[in-house]
């Protein structure tokens, strides 16, 4: 029977199907695995995006160094990053590492001086001259500050006339005493030989030693005048303010003009002081430590002292002495640090951070 050609068109390629249903499946199989492997890098992009820090902070790190302390606690994690070799030899970075590892506690603090005085003077008057500014040094016994001295220099004058006048009365009486003591030889001689009575030797004698009396009274008046002297140029003195030590001036509380007393101001018109002077010698470091890291400080202990106002200098220092007492509201105990380093940059009343060193 012939063949005929537009019925076989009709019928389906069996084979045909097959073969393009194995393609469609390897096909999506391979897209499946494409995406697959799309999604986990996107995934570990992600996380890797999550934990790397901003551009201001450090590297990620891949070991992770532990300071332990002497009790064998944890005190703090240093990140070290392996995969910047140009970080890792900074010197500046290699020794804050170190310091950082040596460290067994960090405190904050402020620079307060030892030696600080608010200069005033012992008696009350007119400020007529000021010789400061803030800013300036001042050398000890330096005049600082003259008040109106008229009425102490009057009495000053006073004194010394009341000296001269006793004096004066001593030497009179002086003279008075020798005569009488020349007088008194005569009057022996003249008795010895029975040309007077003892009655007159006897007045003679009285009135030489009564003039001897009164000389030693004179000398102590001329004494007391000394001393009332003494304190009249002492007083006369107090109008000139002087600086109590070597320093700075920090604050000019005065000016010319103004009443100058060393009691309190009352209504508030008097001033108890000139200015304030600061030794800058005796600047110190003064820290509290919580009383659960107190254990961890000890006198003479090495620290490394960084002001905040230079976080980049390294200063030397060492702790002075632990404060035998408590605050009870804050739960700390002062520590004062002795800085060995002086500086015009170091000023009082900054912030400070301290890094207590072991051993």
């Amino acid at each position: 029977m012939p063949r005929n050609l537009d019925i076989e068109q009709l019928t389906i390629d069996r084979s045909i199907t097959h073969s393009k249903t194995i393609f469609s499946s390897l096909s999506a199989k391979v897209i499946l695995s494409i995406m697959l492997l799309v999604s986990l890098f996107g995934g570990a992009f992600v996380i890797q995006a999550a934990y790397q820090p901003s551009a201001q902070g450090l590297t990620l790190a891949t070991n992770t160094t532990q300071v332990v302390d002497t009790d064998n606690t944890l005190t703090d994690n240093v990140v070290i990053s392996s995969g910047d070799v140009t970080q890792a030899n900074n010197p500046l970075k290699k020794a804050t590492e170190i310091i950082v590892n040596s460290s067994v506690l960090d405190a904050s603090g402020h620079i307060v001086a030892r030696r600080i005085a608010t200069v005033s003077s012992r008696v009350t008057g007119k400020l007529n001259k000021l010789n400061i500014e803030e800013g300036q040094r001042v050398q000890s016994d330096q005049i600082i500050a003259e008040l109106d001295d008229r009425q102490a220099r009057i009495s000053y004058q006073l004194a010394q006339a009341d000296l001269s006048a006793n004096r004066a009365r001593f030497h009179e009486l002086n003279i008075v005493h020798q005569h009488e003591l020349k007088r008194l030889e005569r009057q022996l001689i003249l008795f010895n030989k029975s040309l007077i009575s003892e009655q007159f030797l006897d007045d003679s004698r009285f009135t030489t030693e009564k003039i001897a009396a009164q000389l030693t009274n004179k000398k102590a008046l001329i004494d007391l005048s000394k001393q009332k002297v003494s304190l009249a140029q002492y007083q006369l003195e107090q109008h000139k303010i002087r600086a109590p030590f070597d320093g700075v001036v920090i604050s000019k509380n005065a000016q010319v003009g103004e009443l100058i007393s060393s009691g309190s101001s009352g209504g508030g018109f008097i001033r108890t002081g000139v200015g304030t002077i600061v030794d800058m010698s005796s600047l110190e470091i003064e820290v509290e430590v919580a009383e659960s890291y107190i254990n961890r400080v000890h006198a003479n202990q090495k620290t490394i002292a960084t002001l905040d106002a230079y976080p980049n200098w390294q200063i030397s220092s060492e702790v002075i002495a632990v404060i035998p007492t408590a605050d009870r509201q804050k739960a700390s105990i002062k520590v004062r640090v002795k800085l060995h380093t002086t500086d015009a940059r170091i000023l009082p009343d900054m912030g400070v951070k301290v890094s207590f060193l072991k051993g």
